[in-house]
């Protein structure tokens, strides 16, 4: 196993959000190369190295770019709402925007145990609004 130093490549997957009828992608770190030069991700419920293509949703491997944060915005009342497998929806108040160096704003939740996260990177994410407004039916646009 070669041991990736800096994370110069990252595996990306893509995910559907069927009650917006969206596409997105979520991207992971290569943290190593196997012997046979294959990308390793850390898979987060067994906490070991796995390829990075043994997943469904594999859509490849790119050179990290990841602008950097340069500052961080008051959430300002907005709301990342979430659907449930049974179909129950809650939601987490976005209590901060990270500003990128490339100008690109990205939404941060805290869940109940403190872990802070893209809101549109979770499983069952539906969509942002604010809260001044009514929120929009899903599908439709904010």
């Amino acid at each position: 196993m070669i041991p990736a130093n800096r994370t110069a490549y990252v595996a990306r997957y893509r995910h559907r959000n069927e009650a917006t009828d969206t596409t997105y992608h979520s991207t992971r770190p290569v943290v190593a190369w196997d012997d046979d030069k294959t990308a390793l991700v850390v898979d987060e419920k067994t906490g070991r190295l796995v390829d990075a293509d043994s997943y469904s949703n594999f859509a490849g491997l790119m050179q990290e770019q990841s602008p950097q944060v340069v500052a961080v915005l008051p959430g300002a009342g907005w709301i990342a709402e979430y659907r449930n497998d049974d179909g129950t929806v809650f939601t987490f108040t976005v209590v901060a925007w990270s500003v990128k160096d490339d100008g690109d704003l990205e939404p941060i939740v805290v869940d109940r145990d403190g872990f802070a996260s893209n809101p549109t990177e979770d499983d069952g994410f539906v969509r942002l609004y604010h809260s001044d407004e009514e929120p929009p039916e899903p599908g439709q646009s904010a």
